[in-house]
């Protein structure tokens, strides 16, 4: 069985596959936060990747946003030390598991290996990959049908190889009348029934019209069926005030989430350092916090 979360370490992470990543998940309650980082971005600091610095505030898991699977390229990382498997190296290097963004669209050359097709994920895959976030973009053409046939396909190739969480479509109207409820639901379950081991959601608080008792509910609908219910503070709030992220970790423990995800629009192409760090003591205490800081990738 999978150590759960909270006490895992580097080397934990390393022999997990994204089964066994999702029971660890699972059995910290509620108690695990990622941090995205745009792979391309200049870290705010220098001599220090983006990823590393979300690791030594305390996040749980990087997720590299705009990261080309057809043109690997981590900003703050000289090329060398990735190797033919950057994912897998970045991983080592950080002590953490690392995701990246897939998205599925019409094809567009802007998108590059972004754009999720059999080629880019068995690339994802072959890199080193541990954590897949699916996205659909209904403005270049994606639809939740794709979506659905996008986890089917990683679950049929890749069964075990990474954790897939798929996100919904942001630009829908939020869950707040019994319609548009559930067209959530539908979509909801359509991508578990696919293989997705959980399901995004924009945290309350952070996506304009996101309501925490609609939300609560549809977080219900996901662990119903056995999947991890995570929550993104998006937005740009995670760039607000460390009191905002108090607040929200707090009521996300409330709404029952499984894990929590801070996006990239704080500072220079990443949540803010400070808020990671404010985010993790109020969802876990400082116990898990300094033990998550401290702990070394060579353990």
């Amino acid at each position: 069985m999978a150590k759960r979360l909270l006490e895992a370490v580097a080397s934990d992470f390393q022999a997990m596959d994204g089964v066994e990543l999702a029971e660890s998940i699972r059995q910290a309650e509620g108690r695990t936060l990622a941090a995205e980082v745009i792979a391309a971005a200049e870290p705010p600091v220098s001599g220090v990747s983006g990823g590393e610095l979300a690791a030594a505030m305390g996040a749980d898991i990087v997720a590299l946003d705009q990261y080309d699977p057809f043109a690997p390229r981590i900003a703050g990382v000289e090329p060398g030390l990735l190797g033919d498997q950057p994912l897998a190296q970045y991983s080592l290097l950080l002590g953490r598991p690392l995701g990246i963004n897939l998205i599925v669209a019409e094809p567009d050359p802007a998108l590059g290996g972004r754009l999720f097709s059999r080629a880019s994920l068995d690339a994802a895959v072959t890199q080193g990959v541990n954590l897949i976030f699916l996205y659909a973009r209904p403005r270049q053409g994606g639809t939740a049908a794709m979506q659905s046939d996008a986890a089917r396909l990683i679950a049929s190739a890749h069964p075990r190889a990474a954790l897939v969480v798929g996100v919904p479509s942001f630009s829908k109207p939020p869950p707040r009348d019994a319609a548009s409820f559930e067209s959530h639901r539908q979509e909801i379950l359509a991508l578990l029934d696919a293989g997705c081991h959980g399901i995004g959601m924009p945290m309350p608080g952070s996506k304009q019209g996101w309501r925490a008792d609609q939300t609560a509910a549809l977080i219900d609908v996901v662990q119903g069926r056995g999947g991890l219910a995570w929550l993104f503070v998006t937005g740009s709030v995670e760039g607000a005030p460390p009191a905002v992220m108090h607040d929200l970790a707090v009521l996300g423990k409330q709404l029952g989430a499984d894990a929590f995800r801070l996006d990239e629009a704080g500072l220079s192409g990443m949540p803010n350092p400070e808020n990671i760090f404010a985010f993790s003591l109020a969802l876990r205490g400082a116990r898990h916090t300094y033990r998550r800081i401290a702990s070394s990738i060579r353990r």
